[in-house]
């Protein structure tokens, strides 16, 4: 997250939400090539049937 921390870093005066995700989300995107994949990422998909066995949707 350093590297967002480099780009919103000289931002001194947050107006609002709306502002917060107007600069957040060009930072994650420059960001973004830095990031690493998770362990494991190619199991979530079975991590994510099972919780949806074991926890009952209630809509």
């Amino acid at each position: 997250m350093g590297d967002v921390e480099d780009y919103i870093g000289d931002v001194k005066r947050w107006h609002h939400s709306l502002q917060r995700h107007w600069w957040m989300a060009p930072a994650l995107f420059e960001a973004e090539d830095g990031f690493r994949r998770l362990t494991g990422y190619d199991d979530l998909p079975k991590l994510k049937a099972a919780l949806k066995e074991a926890i009952p949707d209630d809509e």
